[in-house]
């Protein structure tokens, strides 16, 4: 059909989601898990959001020594250029405090959908996938949740709004991780993962970002 009114389509309010690989990820990936399994062989965990499998306690950045320690500074520096001050936005007047936790899924284990209150950023870091090849067929997703859902399809379930490349939009979207992937996106965008299907345990951390004192990137 001829577009008789010039029509330009604007995208508005979009939601920052940063997926990047971690450089020279192999030694930090073996200390991260050395202390983790240290860790989990002294602790049951605790029970969050997780469907089987272990959940550390959120004080990762105290026990996790060097390795977690230097894993929270990188999850600084990824979020930082993508963090602006309102009031300064020149001169930086705020850092970062991190918290920081485990997470050992078994096959069958999965993550039901939440949110992050009382953070900026919530960052995954992938140490150990646990799958067999890309893992295509062996679940395990993140799979990030349209904040404006169910509204945006509770009147017409299957008539949705087209986007700017032609494909129908979404209401979930799924990130299959890999070895070394580190994702981050806001506190409060509804997550979840699928159910894991993998041959070995796979092993995760996954760090909030809150607004504190200090340097940026500390």
């Amino acid at each position: 059909m001829e577009d008789r009114f010039n029509t330009r389509v604007n995208e508005l309010f979009p939601t920052i989601v940063l997926i990047g690989d971690m450089p020279d990820c192999e030694p930090l990936n073996q200390a991260l898990k050395e202390v983790i399994a240290q860790n989990r062989a002294q602790s049951g965990g605790i029970e969050r959001s997780n469907t089987l499998g272990w959940h550390s306690t959120t004080d990762m950045m105290a026990w996790g020594g060097e390795a977690a320690q230097a894993l929270g500074r990188r999850a600084c520096i990824l979020c930082d250029p993508h963090t602006v001050e309102l009031s300064s936005p020149d001169e930086r007047r705020f850092g970062w405090v991190a918290e920081m936790w485990a997470n050992v899924s078994p096959p069958g284990a999965s993550n039901q959908m939440h949110a992050h209150p009382g953070a900026l950023w919530s960052v995954v870091y992938y140490v150990d996938t646990g799958y067999e090849g890309d893992g295509a067929d062996q679940g395990g997703e993140l799979v990030l949740h349209d904040p404006r859902f169910p509204m945006n399809r509770m009147y017409t379930p299957d008539i949705v709004a087209k986007r700017t490349d032609g494909k129908p939009e979404e209401n979930v979207k799924g990130i299959r991780p890999r070895n070394g992937m580190i994702v981050a996106f806001p506190s409060w965008l509804k997550h979840s993962v699928r159910p894991y299907q993998g041959a070995r345990e796979r092993i995760s951390i996954a760090i909030n970002l809150m607004v504190g004192p200090g340097e940026p990137g500390r």
